[in-house]
Parts: structure tokens; sequence; C-alpha cells
């Protein structure tokens, strides 16, 4: 609980525009990178896209409504020829019929007609609904790119804090290296005062004091850059002496278990061949539809009238695909080859992961193997200092040599505690390398 109000005081404190805390975790870090960094604001973006591409394809249950015209001059028109034989009576009647032909119109060469046409999509093999599921798939693999973007800026984020943390604290260590040679310049005023020690031995002091100094000095300022690294990959700005708390994740390897966001990407996109395949075969089903015509032109539906009419029809149609010469066929063989290079791809990737992990678990047991030696090593080293020490203020060994046992006592410390957050590195790493950040 106590975590999440700090991490609400510290996003609070951001959005307010105020100072930022003196203190961050790896955690905030993390969360304030993926926050504000560029990328996240695509998942609205592509919730949006999919929403419209989905309304774009339910217009394909909608009258689609087109108005049509044409004018047109032909060099010939129909014409009805029809002879009608002689008939001979018999001689009783003397009638005599004279042959006449039907007079047919003059139909024009000028032809002149405008419709509106409806076409109502009734059924057409599901390809429709097929489509909007692989809509909806392209924009979750889209998201799940983000997402793994998203994942390698958490990493960057882990390299420099940890980088920050090595520098941290070894600031701190020449600060104490410092503070013991400023005691024992104290120590040695009176000993120098009474002639015991040489003016000279509190001179190597003091030169060694002002060496640790420019020491403090470059690392601050290597700390300084890469703190302003971290700060632009949070997009926030961060005091140059803020601290970054060490953290402690936990280890649980009872059984390895890939849980990267490209895992996840492989099989999105194993999906979406899957419904790529299924549109291939509604293609293969009949499909249904209704169609209307009214329209006004000369001529209308009667040929032989040569006036103006207005007309309409209305029907229903059926189209079914018999035969493409194995067209569809080949496309999936194509999308069956494709899903075998993403199962490859996917196994050479956990294969991988699996390799990395275990060379981050034997960093893990290396790393706490050489803490226990530091351990032992400090312990000793602090006894030849305390040793020295004494020697010093009685003029046994020169400045130069205690200078020689106090820096190797600092160098085993910052050892140590440079193991022991190389040891936290890489249990981070190795959460980093199965996905579990």
């Amino acid at each position: 609980m106590k975590s999440l109000l700090y991490i609400a005081g510290l996003l609070l404190a951001i959005t307010g525009n105020a100072q930022v805390p003196d203190t961050l975790t790896l955690d905030v870090c993390h969360d304030l990178a993926v926050k504000n960094y560029p990328l996240t604001k695509q998942y609205a973006l592509l919730d949006s896209r999919k929403d419209i591409q989905i309304r774009s394809l339910n217009t394909q249950y909608l009258p689609q409504v087109q108005m049509n015209g044409q004018a047109s001059y032909q060099s010939d028109v129909t014409k009805v020829e029809v002879i009608i034989p002689d008939i001979v009576l018999p001689p009783p009647i003397d009638v005599t019929i004279t042959p006449t032909q039907p007079e047919t119109p003059d139909l024009s060469k000028d032809q002149y007609k405008i419709s509106l046409d409806v076409y109502q999509m009734i059924y057409d093999g599901g390809i429709t609904a097929r489509q909007k599921v692989i809509e909806s798939l392209n924009m979750e693999i889209d998201k799940q790119k983000i997402t793994v973007d998203l994942y390698s800026l958490k990493c960057n984020v882990s390299d420099v804090y940890f980088n920050i943390l090595l520098l941290q604290e070894n600031e701190k260590l020449l600060h104490v290296m410092k503070d013991k040679i400023g005691e024992k310049i104290k120590e040695l005023e009176s000993a120098v005062k009474f002639g015991v020690v040489l003016e000279s031995e509190k001179d190597v002091l003091l030169a060694e004091q002002l060496k640790v100094e420019q020491q403090i000095t470059e690392v601050r300022e290597t700390r300084r850059a890469s703190v302003e690294a971290l700060g632009e990959l949070m997009a926030v700005e961060l005091a140059d002496d803020i601290t970054l708390n060490l953290p402690n994740p936990g280890i649980h390897t009872p059984e390895f278990q890939n849980l990267r966001p490209e895992i996840t990407l492989f099989d999105l996109q194993k999906n979406r061949i899957d419904a790529s395949k299924r549109v291939i075969t509604a293609k293969w089903t009949p499909r249904f539809s209704g169609f209307g015509q009214v329209g006004y032109g000369r001529p209308a539906l009667n040929f032989l009238n040569n006036d103006f009419d207005d007309f309409y029809i209305v029907g229903a149609r059926m189209s079914w695909e018999l035969w493409n010469w194995n067209k569809n066929k080949k496309e999936k063989q194509v999308l069956d080859i494709q899903t075998g290079i993403l199962d490859t791809q996917k196994e050479a990737f956990d294969r991988n992961i699996r390799v990395a992990a275990k060379h981050d678990l034997a960093d893990i047991r290396k790393y706490e193997t050489l803490i226990r030696d530091d351990q032992k090593i400090i312990v000793l080293r602090e006894k030849i200092v305390a040793t020295a020490s004494v020697q010093l203020n009685n003029g046994v060994i020169t400045s130069t040599d205690y200078i020689t046992r106090l820096s190797d006592a600092t160098q085993a410390r910052i050892a140590m505690q440079t193991h022991h957050i190389q040891l936290i590195r890489s249990r981070v790493n190795y959460l980093e390398t199965i996905g579990n950040l």
C-alpha cells in the first residue's frame, strides 16, 4: 500500500509540474518510461483505426445505391419485317385480297437512359465476418509489436539504472575513504608536532586526499550524465543528486517458462494466417444478393416503343465460383509455408531465451560466490588497515604504505558492493530474459 501511494504521489508530482522526489525505484522508472514513451499513444490510435475499418466492412451489408446515365448513337436499329403470302380464295367467291405489310415504328438510333441501381448483399459466404476477425488480429499484432518495443525500453532503463547505482555506491565508498584519510591527517598533526612523524608523511596523505576528491568528481560527473540519460528515457527532469533504491527481486526457477512478449506476437501472427485461410475457404461458398433498378429512357424495356418511358427491374442473384484453376489451393499452400516459417522463428527464439536464461542463472551463482569471498577479504583488509594505522602513528611505516593498505581495503569494499549490484542486476536480467519483468 505504501508503494502504491508513493507511485501515485510521484505521478501526481510530475503531472503537476512539481519537483520529482529525491528517491526513485526501478519499477517507478519503468512505469514512467512506458507512460511517457511516444509509441504508447499508438494504442488508442490503433483502436480507432480498427473501429473505422470494422464500420467500413459493415457497409457491405448495407444497400449499395448507384446512379447511372447513358446516351448513345448506333448505326442501326432493330427492324421487323412481316411478309404475308398471297391468299387464293375459292373461285365462286370473287374476292381479291391485296397482300399488305403491317406498319412498324421507325426506331431512333439515338438512345438515352438514366437509372437508379440498388444492390443488397444477402449472404456473402461469411467473407465479411472473417475479414473483421483479420482486422481485429491486425490491431492486436500492431499493439503487441508496440509492447515488444516497450519491453526493450524497460530493459534499456534497467541498464542505465544499474549503471547509476554502481556509480552511486562507488561515490559513497570514495567519500568514506576520503573521510578516513582526513581523520588520519588529524591524528598525524600531533605526531608531526612532536617530531614522531615527518611533515612529508602528512603531505602524502593530503595529496592522496586530493586524488580521492578527483575520483569523486569524475564519478559524480559520469553519474550526472547517466542521470540525464535516465531522465530522457523517462521524459522527466531528474535532479543530479537523485537517489536510486536498489531493488530486491525474487527468483523462482521451478520450471522454465518463456513469457516474453515476442511469443505472444508469434501466436497472433499464426492466428492471422489461420483467419486468412478461412477467408479463402469462404470464397468457395455461394453468395446471394438482391438487386433493383428504376429508370427512365428511350427505349425502355420495350425496345419497340420509340417513346420515352419509365421502367423498373427487381430480382435476386446467386454467384458461385466453381473453378479457379486451384488458385485458392495455392494461396493456402503459401499460408502454410508462412506458418512453418513462424514456427521455426518461434522455436529459435525460445531456444535462444533458454540459453540466455541459463547464462543469467550462472551469473547469479557466480556473484553469490564472489560476495562470500569479498566478505572474507574485507575482514582481512580491515585488520591490515587497523594495524597500518597504529604503525603509521608510531612511525613504523610511511604514509604511502598506509595509503596502499587503505586503498586496498576500499577497493575490496567497492568490489563487494559492485558484485552485490551485479548480483541484483543478474536477477533482473533473468526476469527480463524470461519476460517476467
